[in-house]
């Protein structure tokens, strides 16, 4: 109280407390009703916490106190925390694995890399991870499961939200150009030279560059041109760039 009326003594008094006296720290914020640092202060409290039902229990402290505040995003943020963690503890009993303290998305990850995908799906919807989202995660860790007829059988599953050059791009990173094949077709118009370019087609990647009347593309195509093995497609290329650039 004696320091109220002396705001820079006071403000490093704080910050002596936040790194030597963290129960004064407490009692400085009750006595102020700063009800936004007592969410902090319980948030970074529960990390120190061993047990999960202590951590929990520090962050249910936390919540109560933003919600004094009114910060709704980070109420939120912190009830989902207690959520992801408590489906953590389930998870870690159920597959003997390490879960907990994992992020949303590395979560999501671990589930389809270990071929849970129906936990995954589960924390897909219960989290409301957008589709663009979940649709990359769940191709990401297809791709490096090596999961290839999951992944095909998921790309049919419905539209997908984030096309289909994703698809072909995650499986050309996995050194599997087999696969990237069966995706390069259902790529739209504009970026289809990319994806027959990522696959190794040349041929089709020139027929759209040339259909599309694109001098970019054309460039793109030609200079994965062999001139040992590729002279009458670069020469095809050639002419057509040339009747492009007259008009």
């Amino acid at each position: 109280m004696t320091l109220q009326n002396q705001p820079v003594a006071l403000s490093l008094y704080r910050q002596f407390c936040r790194h030597q006296e963290r129960d004064t720290l407490k009692d400085l914020y009750n006595q102020d009703d700063n009800h936004q640092e007592l969410g902090n202060f319980h948030v970074h409290s529960s990390y120190s916490e061993k047990r999960i039902e202590g951590r929990v229990g520090a962050l249910q402290n936390a919540l109560d106190e933003f919600n004094k505040a009114r910060n709704d995003f980070a109420a939120k943020a912190t009830e989902e925390q207690i959520k992801l963690l408590r489906l953590q503890r389930h998870l870690q009993e159920d597959f003997d694995k390490p879960y907990l303290d994992l992020s949303l998305h590395d979560t999501v990850s671990t589930l389809i890399l270990d071929g849970h995908h129906k936990r995954a799906e589960q924390l897909y919807r219960e989290f409301k991870i957008p589709d663009k989202r979940y649709w990359w995660l769940k191709i990401s860790a297809l791709a490096t499961r090596g999961d290839w007829e999951e992944m095909e059988k998921f790309s049919k599953s419905k539209k997908s939200p984030i096309g289909y050059l994703p698809f072909v791009e995650v499986a050309v990173k996995h050194h599997n150009r087999y696969e990237a094949r069966k995706y390069a077709p259902r790529v739209p118009p504009e970026q289809r030279v990319k994806a027959f370019v990522l696959v190794g087609d040349l041929e089709q990647a020139a027929e759209a560059a040339i259909e599309h009347k694109s001098e970019a593309e054309m460039n793109l195509v030609l200079s994965r041109c062999s001139p040992g093995t590729d002279g009458a497609l670069a020469e095809k290329l050639t002419r057509a760039r040339a009747q492009l650039l007259k008009k």
